[in-house]
């Protein structure tokens, strides 16, 4: 080594020997691998927590691996997720006779049969559901032993029995249903499958239940239902579940298994206890006694029900039969019947429904709010009620439209004709046949005043009492002239002068005329219309009358034309 190496010792000599560990370290692929190994549970926690990247990379790789180990290895994975699989395919099937057996419940709840009575008395009493009483009284069981045996070497794991049962040598019976189990798959499954599962020999049934180590053999007296075998499964899973390990590794030796029979133990509870030798020694006639009381009380709750269903619906038959009601909901809430809806103030009232339906007043109750029903009756009671026809008037409902018949003032007429005009009333009304009253009475007093004379003394004199009764028939004309313009009728004036032959023909009928002037001018002072009015003369000219004093006069005569065709004749 020369003295510039030497130097280069002295001075980098411990960060050489740093960068050859190094360089040593990472050519050495154990060592990287090693420290890799360090921190990769750490960076695999970090990547995870970070995002969602680490899992995306991972899927792929690890599905691939899944794969080939689950077609490369099949039983393992089938071995461990045995006792997760099996309670949940228990479970779907369980659901699924569960179902069933609420059918044949519903089935067997339809039979009236005095042993159907009686044991639904006595499911009752126990307080359990009628379809598993009768399961139980029909379906009788009991497991009287059980084998658990190991399926790699066939040697007995444990046994359990009842006292009362009679036990030959167990493992002796383990070898031969290992034989027998041998023998099947030898004789009958050319790939070696097939596995017996169910035995009959006699009294006895044999149920076999085969996990991936051990399979559960029960011996059961008499007839099992097919629930049982669920059951079993339950129990042969929790087994693995808990002795796996030493199920697969057991070569004999008990001490492995300490607790196991413990667990088979649970087999033997699975019972159904005879029950035909349980025929109560108690009298048929109280059965009976009760029977009848719960039907007679089913019987008269029953008709309870229909008879207040029967109410409900009259009420609401009624209700739809009258008019101007809208029923929103029909409650009942103990034996008062609640209406809701709405009601026309003009339809019937609710003590009306209740009379139509058969109710006492205090058993209806109404929840209403008040609305105009565009029924057709409650539209002709709107229509009566604004017509307001006077009693002289009759009023008829004939196919959708109001006839009115009958006399009524000119002021309710016209007032009618101006709402029936803006179509107030909703409906048709008809007032053809109806005469005013006004008009009638205008007719009576035009006849009573029909033709009035008055009579002179001489020349336009005119006696005291005649001078009075002119003035007040010119007033009473003037009435009935303004009477006749406010009905819409005509009243015509004519006024008639005389005169008797007493002095020339010139003289006599100027004189007339002169006494028509004076009652036409007391007419148009009292407000008739010259054009109302209208005059003639009569003179006489028989000498022969010529003292005739009845001749001396003017006479007021009155013309009334009606305003309706119906009355234009003029009062007799």
């Amino acid at each position: 080594m020369n003295d510039l190496e030497e130097l280069k010792t002295l001075l980098f000599g411990a960060e050489k020997r740093a960068l050859d560990s190094i360089t040593e370290r990472v050519q050495k692929p154990e060592t990287r691998a090693a420290d890799v190994a360090d921190v990769l549970p750490e960076a695999i926690r970090l990547s995870h927590r970070e995002g969602g990247e680490l899992v995306e990379t991972l899927r792929e790789p690890v599905g691939e691996c899944l794969r080939d180990s689950c077609r490369n290895e099949p039983e393992r994975y089938a071995d461990a997720l045995y006792p997760v699989m099996g309670p949940a395919i228990r479970k779907s099937i369980l659901s699924a006779l569960r179902a069933f057996a609420q059918q044949i419940n519903e089935t067997i709840e339809q039979s009236l049969t005095p042993r159907g009575i009686r044991w639904r008395f006595d499911a009752w009493r126990a307080g359990v559901p009628f379809g598993e009483y009768v399961v139980q009284r029909t379906l009788l069981y009991r497991v009287e032993q059980a084998y658990l045996i190991s399926r790699d070497n066939g040697l007995l794991i444990g046994h359990v029995h009842h006292q009362a049962s009679r036990i030959k040598d167990s493992d002796a019976v383990s070898a031969m249903f290992t034989a027998i189990q041998d023998f099947i798959k030898e004789s009958f499954s050319p790939d070696r499958s097939g596995r017996l599962e169910t035995a009959d020999m006699g009294e006895f049934t044999l149920w076999a239940v085969h996990g991936p180590h051990a399979l559960l053999v029960c011996v059961i007296r008499g007839v099992p239902p097919r629930s049982l075998r669920g059951d079993l499964s339950a129990i042969l899973e929790r087994i693995h579940f808990r002795y796996g390990d030493g199920i697969r590794d057991y070569s004999g030796d008990t001490s492995t298994m300490a607790g196991v029979e413990e667990e088979l133990a649970e087999c033997l509870r699975f019972e159904a206890i005879q029950a035909a030798d349980e025929k109560k020694r108690r009298s048929f006639l109280p059965l009976v006694v009760v029977t009848l009381l719960i039907v007679a009380l089913m019987a008269w709750f029953g008709y309870r029900n229909w008879e207040a269903r029967q109410e409900l619906l009259t009420l609401q038959d009624v209700l739809e039969d009258t008019p101007g009601w809208y029923v929103a909901d029909v409650e009942r809430t103990g034996k008062a019947l609640t209406v809701r809806g709405l009601r026309d103030p003009l339809a019937a009232s609710i003590e009306e429904v209740a009379s139509d339906a058969g109710l006492s007043t205090d058993r209806l109750v109404a929840d209403l709010q008040p609305f105009q029903s565009l029924d057709p009756e409650i539209v002709y009671q709107r229509t009566l009620a604004a017509l307001d026809a006077p009693s002289s008037a009759s009023v008829t409902y004939d196919a959708g439209r109001i006839v009115v018949i009958g006399s009524a003032s000119q002021v309710w007429i016209d007032a009618t004709e101006q709402k029936v005009a803006s179509g107030a009333f909703g409906m048709s009304v008809e007032l053809d046949g109806v005469s005013s009253i006004d008009l009638e009475q205008l007719r009576a007093d035009v006849a009573a005043a029909r033709e009035v004379q008055f009579a002179f003394t001489e020349g336009t004199e005119l006696s005291d009492a005649d001078a009075s009764a002119l003035r007040d028939h010119v007033t009473k004309v003037s009435s009935l002239v303004s009477e006749a313009d406010r009905l819409g009728a005509t009243l015509n004036v004519s006024i008639i002068g005389e005169a008797d032959a007493i002095g020339t023909v010139e003289l006599n009928t100027d004189l007339a005329a002169r006494r028509a002037s004076l009652a036409e001018q007391m007419l148009i002072e009292q407000g008739v219309s010259a054009e109302r009015l209208s005059t003639s003369l009569i003179v006489d000219g028989d000498l022969a009358n010529a003292t005739n004093l009845e001749r001396r006069r003017v006479s007021i005569l009155l013309e009334f034309d009606s305003p309706s065709p119906a009355t234009d004749a003029d009062p007799e």
